[in-house]
């Protein structure tokens, strides 16, 4: 069984599904046996998946007598749950911004392209009506409504499906076995550093994208009259400057915001709105066995997120392992 390492959240769950199957087919073969997962990052969101498959295997969600019940240890693992959530009328706007900046992209281009074959074939440009500006309008309204309702079919469909799978699938908060879970985490692990930046530049720019159609509309309120209130102030040029301006800043925000969402799982990127992500260095789970914060007393090259390399990494899971097995823990040298 292999994982391909991929930053997907639906990738976990497949290969939790597996995992779930091939420790339910060892415990049936050897039902005496003590099956222990140490994991790594991600991989301990794809262990704990497989304890909920493996508890939803009998179809009641709890945890089957004589299944598989194998000790976890996770190590650095960033858990990752994704939750429903009510932000207001922010999405919309967000999804309103750029269904306009779609939009004048697509006139800007229907435009160009028009005036283009009529450069390129004379012929065209005679043999239409006497009334042009009539011709072009009807132009422009066709492409308006090709573009817009694409764009309102973005926005007004229906999500909820959407997000109910995400939430579905990173379900890690109802496990059953969390008395034979053991956390191992580090302090300042770049990877959930970098998960919370990634938390951090969502909030910022899903805030900056709603504002910008407020700021947007003003200045093309000023940008339009303002030539004729104060000639000599506003320059003709106002309002091409500031439509393209609220074209790039959209497109660019939106691109931080996707890849502000990537970084919890390649699918939130194109995902609703309509959801947060909740990552914790521990799971919330009722009776969690033990969480241990190994501490970093000398400077190391290495990176805390590869904290196996830990010198009490592996004495802490040993200790671990046989306290839950009723053994005799092990004895250090100092």
């Amino acid at each position: 069984m292999l994982w391909s390492g991929a930053n997907s959240i639906f990738e976990r769950d497949r290969t939790a599904q597996l995992l779930a199957e091939y420790l339910a087919a060892e415990h049936a073969e050897h039902p005496l046996a003590s099956q222990l997962i140490i994991a790594h990052s991600h991989g301990g969101n794809i262990a704990l998946r497989a304890l909920h498959h493996l508890q939803m295997r009998d179809g009641s969600g709890s945890e089957v007598p004589d299944g598989a019940h194998p000790l976890v240890a996770t190590l650095a693992t960033p858990f990752v749950e994704i939750h429903r959530a009510d932000f207001g009328s922010r999405p919309f706007y967000i999804r309103v911004a750029l269904t306009m900046a779609m939009l004048f992209v697509s006139l800007i281009l229907a435009m160009g392209l028009l005036f283009l074959v009529m450069w390129l074939v004379p012929a065209l440009t005679a043999r239409m009506p006497s009334d042009g500006a009539l011709v072009i309008g009807v132009y422009e309204i066709i492409v308006c409504l090709a573009v817009g309702g694409v764009g309102w079919r973005w926005i007004v469909r229906d999500r909820q499906k959407q997000v109910a799978a995400l939430e579905n699938v990173t379900r890690l908060g109802e496990l059953a076995s969390a008395k034979r879970l053991l956390v191992i985490r580090a302090i300042d692990d770049e990877a959930s550093l970098a998960l919370a930046l990634g938390t951090i530049l969502n909030y910022a720019t899903e805030r900056l994208i709603s504002g910008s159609i407020s700021l947007f509309a003003v200045l093309t309120v000023i940008a339009l009259f303002g030539n004729k209130w104060w000639p000599a102030t506003i320059s003709p040029w106002a309002y091409p400057v500031t439509l393209a301006g609220f074209i790039v800043l959209t497109f660019m925000l939106f691109g931080a915001l996707m890849v502000s969402r990537m970084v919890h799982g390649r699918e939130l990127a194109r995902s609703p709105m309509e959801c947060q992500v909740n990552t914790q260095s521990a799971p919330d789970a009722a009776d969690l066995s033990q969480i241990v914060t190994l501490v970093s007393r000398k400077y190391v090259k290495s990176l805390r997120h590869g904290i196996y390399e830990h010198e009490n990494c592996a004495s802490a899971i040993s200790d671990w392992v046989r306290a839950q097995l009723g053994a005799a823990p092990s004895v250090q040298s100092h």
